[in-house]
């Protein structure tokens, strides 16, 4: 038997066919939730069938389907009770897809499968496992003695929305001076492009060539690795913000291990050891001789796939 796990994310959604811990295919499609969940949910449905006929398979050879969401999700109403990035507000959405699917689905936290793939397939040992996903927005994970950890209404983890910046930048989920507002992938490549915009004569700048509309995380990271002295001035000053959330969560849990996910993780030799550096100088338990163990995910997207499928498991 295989499971099928899913990872919705803020811009694109991954389906996977996973046997045991190994992702064996996968298919992607961009996420569309401007046309409601019952859209998304129909597209979904039938991405499934595609990744199962690919396979030779059909739904009775699937033991389980689990899913990764954005947001709060309710594991016992079935409920995305909130999910600001995607403009979700009690969308009961586990019945829906049973509905569409005729199969029973688990779903939890796209943060907290994420950290449970992660988990799982690098095999941790650490009493304290913590993963946070730098994204469109940033994610979540914990994992406390080989367990999940959910909060008493399933919404722990929501890092992100720690004010960082007193009355700073405006956050879509109603508060100001949020992290992920600044120390999101997505609040990155924004940082690079007003950078760009601002010093025309940069390599940065001449990557998109002159349409800053057109930066990403890979064309950022490009100048980076070229030296360009504006993309090395945006990511110190994003290293700095990054730490500022992350030494927030140390001093309050003191993990045993924190391990940076998300696209941008595959670029973390360009800025981690930064992020680093300001940690150690900041963290209330510098003095102590066991620290906090702060490394990239090694498995990228996997994760967020297998943990979903691995839901059945907990």
């Amino acid at each position: 038997m295989y499971e099928i796990g899913i990872d919705m994310g803020g811009t694109h959604t991954a389906v996977g066919l996973v046997d045991g811990l190994t992702l064996k295919d996968r298919v992607e499609f961009a996420t569309d939730i401007e046309h409601g969940a019952e859209k998304y949910i129909e597209e979904l449905v039938g991405k499934i069938g595609l990744l199962l006929e690919k396979n030779g398979l059909d739904l009775s050879d699937i033991s389980c389907f689990g899913m990764g969401v954005p947001g709060s999700f309710n594991t016992q109403t079935g409920m995305i009770e909130y999910a600001n990035n995607l403009s979700f507000s009690d969308v009961p959405f586990r019945d829906m897809l049973e509905e569409k699917l005729g199969k029973k689905v688990l779903i939890d936290n796209d943060a907290n499968l994420a950290a449970w793939g992660e988990y799982l397939l690098s095999k941790s040992s650490s009493s304290s496992f913590i993963m946070v996903t730098l994204g469109t927005g940033i994610g979540c994970g914990i994992v406390l003695d080989g367990k999940l950890y959910r909060g008493v209404n399933f919404a722990e983890g929501e890092i992100g929305h720690m004010t960082i910046r007193y009355d700073g930048i405006d956050c879509n989920c109603g508060r100001k001076g949020c992290f992920e507002a600044y120390a999101s992938a997505s609040a990155l490549v924004r940082q690079a492009a007003e950078a760009a915009e601002t010093h025309p004569d940069s390599r940065l700048n001449a990557l998109v060539e002159g349409g800053v509309s057109r930066m990403n995380g890979r064309l950022f990271f490009q100048a980076v690795r070229e030296g360009d002295e504006t993309a090395l001035a945006v990511r110190d000053s994003y290293a700095q913000l990054l730490a500022e959330g992350l030494t927030n969560l140390i001093n309050l849990l003191q993990p045993a291990e924190l391990v940076i996910g998300g696209g941008i993780s595959g670029a973390a030799e360009l800025f981690l050891p930064q992020v680093q550096e300001h940690i150690a100088r900041m963290v209330y338990s510098r003095a102590s001789k066991v620290q906090t163990l702060l490394r990239p995910a090694k498995f990228g997207n996997d994760a967020g796939i297998v943990g979903a499928a691995k839901l059945g498991d907990m």
